[in-house]
Protein backbone atom coordinates (compact mmCIF):
# COMPACT_ATOMS: atom_id res chain seq x y z
CA UNK A 1 0.00 0.00 0.00
CA UNK A 2 2.79 2.25 1.07
CA UNK A 3 4.36 1.50 -2.23
CA UNK A 4 1.70 2.33 -4.32
CA UNK A 5 0.65 5.67 -3.21
CA UNK A 6 4.79 6.40 -3.47
CA UNK A 7 4.70 5.80 -6.63
CA UNK A 8 1.15 7.34 -7.45
CA UNK A 9 2.80 10.37 -5.81
CA UNK A 10 6.28 9.93 -7.37
CA UNK A 11 3.73 9.96 -11.23
CA UNK A 12 2.04 12.62 -10.20
CA UNK A 13 5.21 15.05 -9.46
CA UNK A 14 6.91 14.21 -12.64
CA UNK A 15 3.77 15.31 -14.97
CA UNK A 16 3.55 17.86 -16.37
CA UNK A 17 1.43 20.85 -15.11
CA UNK A 18 -1.50 21.18 -17.40
CA UNK A 19 -1.35 25.06 -17.54
CA UNK A 20 2.35 24.56 -18.40
CA UNK A 21 3.09 26.83 -22.15
CA UNK A 22 3.79 23.89 -24.71
CA UNK A 23 7.86 23.73 -26.14
CA UNK A 24 8.65 26.09 -28.39
CA UNK A 25 9.00 25.21 -31.92
CA UNK A 26 11.80 26.55 -34.46
CA UNK A 27 10.79 28.98 -36.44
CA UNK A 28 10.99 29.00 -40.00
CA UNK A 29 14.04 29.01 -41.71
CA UNK A 30 16.09 27.60 -38.27
CA UNK A 31 16.37 30.84 -36.64
CA UNK A 32 15.19 29.39 -33.54
CA UNK A 33 16.39 26.16 -31.99
CA UNK A 34 13.53 24.10 -30.50
CA UNK A 35 13.43 24.38 -27.03
CA UNK A 36 14.90 21.26 -25.16
CA UNK A 37 12.50 18.72 -23.62
CA UNK A 38 11.43 19.22 -20.00
CA UNK A 39 12.78 17.54 -17.32
CA UNK A 40 11.81 16.26 -14.06
CA UNK A 41 13.28 17.63 -10.74
CA UNK A 42 14.92 14.48 -9.69
CA UNK A 43 16.27 14.51 -13.20
CA UNK A 44 18.11 17.50 -12.95
CA UNK A 45 18.96 16.64 -9.33
CA UNK A 46 20.49 13.41 -10.86
CA UNK A 47 22.22 15.16 -13.49
CA UNK A 48 25.71 16.43 -11.94
CA UNK A 49 26.69 20.11 -13.00
CA UNK A 50 28.35 21.66 -15.47
CA UNK A 51 31.43 22.57 -12.96
CA UNK A 52 31.36 18.68 -11.50
CA UNK A 53 31.45 17.15 -15.38
CA UNK A 54 34.40 19.30 -15.91
CA UNK A 55 36.56 18.84 -12.48
CA UNK A 56 36.49 22.33 -11.47
CA UNK A 57 34.70 24.20 -8.73
CA UNK A 58 33.35 27.93 -8.57
CA UNK A 59 33.05 29.55 -5.33
CA UNK A 60 29.50 30.50 -4.64
CA UNK A 61 28.47 33.58 -4.83
CA UNK A 62 26.58 34.88 -1.76
CA UNK A 63 22.76 35.00 -1.43
CA UNK A 64 21.78 38.63 -2.41
CA UNK A 65 18.99 40.38 -0.01
CA UNK A 66 16.05 40.85 -2.09
CA UNK A 67 14.09 44.22 -0.41
CA UNK A 68 10.90 45.45 -1.86
CA UNK A 69 11.48 48.68 -3.89
CA UNK A 70 10.45 51.63 -1.85
CA UNK A 71 11.31 49.90 1.54
CA UNK A 72 14.14 50.14 3.95
CA UNK A 73 16.09 47.22 5.09
CA UNK A 74 14.73 45.87 8.50
CA UNK A 75 18.47 46.15 10.00
CA UNK A 76 18.20 50.07 9.02
CA UNK A 77 15.08 50.36 10.89
CA UNK A 78 16.75 48.70 13.95
CA UNK A 79 19.64 50.64 14.20
CA UNK A 80 16.83 53.88 13.45
CA UNK A 81 15.14 53.07 16.41
CA UNK A 82 18.07 52.34 18.56
CA UNK A 83 18.82 55.92 17.63
CA UNK A 84 16.11 57.59 18.39
CA UNK A 85 15.39 55.33 21.70
CA UNK A 86 18.94 56.92 22.31
CA UNK A 87 18.19 60.63 21.86
CA UNK A 88 14.80 60.93 23.02
CA UNK A 89 15.18 63.09 26.05
CA UNK A 90 14.98 61.87 29.70
CA UNK A 91 13.07 63.48 32.72
CA UNK A 92 12.89 63.53 36.29
CA UNK A 93 10.48 64.34 39.24
CA UNK A 94 12.08 67.31 40.98
CA UNK A 95 11.07 67.09 44.67
CA UNK A 96 12.47 67.37 48.40
CA UNK A 97 15.61 65.18 49.56
CA UNK A 98 14.36 63.96 52.91
CA UNK A 99 17.58 62.64 53.25
CA UNK A 100 19.57 65.76 53.42
CA UNK A 101 21.14 66.75 57.20
CA UNK A 102 19.92 69.80 58.73
CA UNK A 103 16.49 70.00 56.80
CA UNK A 104 14.63 72.73 57.40
CA UNK A 105 10.64 72.94 56.94
CA UNK A 106 9.49 76.28 55.05
CA UNK A 107 5.88 76.72 55.75
CA UNK A 108 3.55 78.44 52.91
CA UNK A 109 4.12 82.06 51.58
CA UNK A 110 2.65 84.65 53.61
CA UNK A 111 2.16 88.65 52.46
CA UNK A 112 2.70 91.91 54.22
CA UNK A 113 -0.18 91.07 56.93
CA UNK A 114 1.24 87.91 57.33
CA UNK A 115 -1.65 86.03 55.27
CA UNK A 116 -1.44 83.21 53.06
CA UNK A 117 -2.07 84.03 49.61
CA UNK A 118 -4.74 82.57 47.46
CA UNK A 119 -5.40 79.21 47.79
CA UNK A 120 -2.95 76.47 49.05
CA UNK A 121 -2.33 75.26 45.16
CA UNK A 122 -1.60 78.43 43.93
CA UNK A 123 1.90 77.94 42.67
CA UNK A 124 1.68 74.54 42.01
CA UNK A 125 -1.40 74.55 39.39
CA UNK A 126 1.14 74.23 36.28
CA UNK A 127 -0.28 77.87 35.08
CA UNK A 128 1.63 81.16 35.31
CA UNK A 129 0.31 83.39 38.43
CA UNK A 130 -0.65 87.18 38.87
CA UNK A 131 2.55 89.06 41.15
CA UNK A 132 0.90 88.72 44.47
CA UNK A 133 3.03 91.33 46.17
CA UNK A 134 5.55 90.83 48.26
CA UNK A 135 6.69 88.08 49.85
CA UNK A 136 8.14 86.35 52.34
CA UNK A 137 8.32 82.96 54.75
CA UNK A 138 8.61 82.99 58.61
CA UNK A 139 12.01 81.10 59.88
CA UNK A 140 11.48 81.88 63.71
CA UNK A 141 14.30 79.16 64.11
CA UNK A 142 16.75 80.89 62.01
CA UNK A 143 17.69 77.55 60.40
CA UNK A 144 19.62 78.05 57.24
CA UNK A 145 17.40 77.23 54.27
CA UNK A 146 18.64 74.56 51.72
CA UNK A 147 19.15 75.50 48.27
CA UNK A 148 15.95 73.57 47.12
CA UNK A 149 12.96 73.10 49.24
CA UNK A 150 9.51 72.48 48.83
CA UNK A 151 7.47 74.80 51.47
CA UNK A 152 3.80 74.16 52.49
CA UNK A 153 1.07 72.09 52.60
CA UNK A 154 0.92 73.49 48.48
CA UNK A 155 4.35 71.74 48.64
CA UNK A 156 5.70 75.12 46.50
CA UNK A 157 9.09 75.24 45.29
CA UNK A 158 11.83 77.84 47.38
CA UNK A 159 15.11 78.04 45.98
CA UNK A 160 18.62 79.65 46.39
CA UNK A 161 19.33 82.91 43.45
CA UNK A 162 21.95 80.35 41.79
CA UNK A 163 19.18 77.68 41.53
CA UNK A 164 16.77 80.40 40.38
CA UNK A 165 19.74 81.25 37.69
CA UNK A 166 19.77 77.80 36.03
CA UNK A 167 15.57 77.57 35.88
CA UNK A 168 15.95 81.18 33.75
CA UNK A 169 18.85 80.39 31.66
CA UNK A 170 17.42 76.54 30.76
CA UNK A 171 13.51 77.20 30.90
CA UNK A 172 13.00 80.41 30.67
CA UNK A 173 9.69 79.90 28.92
CA UNK A 174 8.56 76.96 31.11
CA UNK A 175 8.83 78.88 35.00
CA UNK A 176 8.07 82.30 36.54
CA UNK A 177 10.35 83.41 39.08
CA UNK A 178 8.88 85.11 41.88
CA UNK A 179 10.89 86.64 45.01
CA UNK A 180 10.49 85.88 48.63
CA UNK A 181 12.16 86.93 51.80
CA UNK A 182 12.97 84.21 53.99
CA UNK A 183 13.46 85.76 57.59
CA UNK A 184 16.77 85.63 58.81
CA UNK A 185 18.14 85.80 55.13
CA UNK A 186 20.08 88.55 53.69
CA UNK A 187 19.13 87.61 50.01
CA UNK A 188 15.88 86.91 48.61
CA UNK A 189 15.09 83.49 47.48
CA UNK A 190 12.11 82.66 44.80
CA UNK A 191 9.66 80.71 44.09
CA UNK A 192 10.18 78.80 40.89
CA UNK A 193 6.08 78.55 39.21
CA UNK A 194 6.27 76.10 36.46
CA UNK A 195 3.44 77.34 34.30
CA UNK A 196 3.00 74.74 31.55
CA UNK A 197 0.81 71.90 32.34
CA UNK A 198 0.99 69.09 30.50
CA UNK A 199 -1.18 65.94 29.58
CA UNK A 200 1.72 63.34 29.48
CA UNK A 201 1.43 60.47 32.01
CA UNK A 202 1.94 57.22 30.66
CA UNK A 203 -0.40 55.23 32.55
CA UNK A 204 0.32 51.86 31.50
CA UNK A 205 4.03 52.10 32.54
CA UNK A 206 3.10 53.64 35.76
CA UNK A 207 2.83 51.07 38.54
CA UNK A 208 -0.76 51.91 40.09
CA UNK A 209 -3.10 54.67 39.41
CA UNK A 210 -6.50 55.60 40.84
CA UNK A 211 -8.91 58.19 39.20
CA UNK A 212 -11.35 60.88 40.62
CA UNK A 213 -14.69 59.54 40.09
CA UNK A 214 -18.39 61.00 40.48
CA UNK A 215 -18.95 59.45 43.73
CA UNK A 216 -16.05 60.92 45.51
CA UNK A 217 -17.09 64.63 45.95
CA UNK A 218 -14.92 66.42 43.98
CA UNK A 219 -16.59 67.09 40.91
CA UNK A 220 -13.90 69.52 39.81
CA UNK A 221 -11.83 66.33 39.41
CA UNK A 222 -13.38 63.57 37.87
CA UNK A 223 -10.92 62.19 35.43
CA UNK A 224 -7.77 63.62 37.47
CA UNK A 225 -5.42 61.01 39.13
CA UNK A 226 -6.32 60.77 43.15
CA UNK A 227 -2.69 58.46 43.28
CA UNK A 228 -0.40 58.04 41.43
CA UNK A 229 2.29 54.96 42.52
CA UNK A 230 5.50 54.68 40.18
CA UNK A 231 4.90 57.68 37.95
CA UNK A 232 5.62 57.30 34.38
CA UNK A 233 5.42 59.56 31.42
CA UNK A 234 5.60 59.62 27.54
CA UNK A 235 8.08 62.27 26.39
CA UNK A 236 6.59 62.27 22.58
CA UNK A 237 3.98 64.48 24.17
CA UNK A 238 6.16 67.05 26.74
CA UNK A 239 7.63 69.32 23.12
CA UNK A 240 10.02 71.18 23.66
CA UNK A 241 9.15 71.88 27.46
CA UNK A 242 11.98 71.23 29.93
CA UNK A 243 9.79 72.23 33.02
CA UNK A 244 6.56 71.37 33.37
CA UNK A 245 3.81 69.80 35.43
CA UNK A 246 1.70 66.68 34.66
CA UNK A 247 -1.87 67.09 33.54
CA UNK A 248 -4.17 65.53 36.17
CA UNK A 249 -1.25 65.13 38.52
CA UNK A 250 0.54 68.30 39.25
CA UNK A 251 1.87 67.22 42.99
CA UNK A 252 4.62 66.43 40.61
CA UNK A 253 7.19 69.04 39.20
CA UNK A 254 9.29 67.35 36.22
CA UNK A 255 12.46 69.05 35.26
CA UNK A 256 14.80 67.88 31.74
CA UNK A 257 17.86 65.58 32.19
CA UNK A 258 19.60 68.98 31.07
CA UNK A 259 18.27 70.94 33.96
CA UNK A 260 18.72 67.91 36.12
CA UNK A 261 22.77 67.94 35.31
CA UNK A 262 22.40 71.72 35.48
CA UNK A 263 21.49 71.58 39.08
CA UNK A 264 23.81 68.65 40.21
CA UNK A 265 26.69 70.87 38.86
CA UNK A 266 25.64 73.49 40.80
CA UNK A 267 25.93 71.45 43.92
CA UNK A 268 22.25 71.81 44.55
CA UNK A 269 21.26 71.13 48.71
CA UNK A 270 17.87 69.63 49.17
CA UNK A 271 17.22 68.60 46.00
CA UNK A 272 16.25 64.91 44.57
CA UNK A 273 15.73 63.51 41.31
CA UNK A 274 13.29 60.42 40.40
CA UNK A 275 13.64 59.11 36.89
CA UNK A 276 9.80 58.98 35.18
CA UNK A 277 10.77 57.74 31.74
CA UNK A 278 12.31 54.80 32.18
CA UNK A 279 10.54 51.51 31.34
CA UNK A 280 11.70 49.68 34.32
CA UNK A 281 10.84 50.04 38.17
Amino acid sequence: MFRRLTNALRRLWLRPSASSPPDRQSLPGGTEPAAAPRRSRASVAEEPSPAARHGTSRPRRPAARIVAHGAAPHTGKRKKSRRAAATQTRFYDLHDDFRAPNRWEPGDPLDLEDKEVGDVWMFTAGRPVNPPGPLHIPNEARATPLDFSLAGAGLTPVVHPRVAAVFARLAPEDVQLIPVDIEGQPEPYFLVVATRLIRCVDESACLEIHRYGPGDGVPARVGQYRSVRGLRIDPNQVGRARVFRPWGWPVTLVVSEAVKEALEKEGVTGARFTPVTETRH
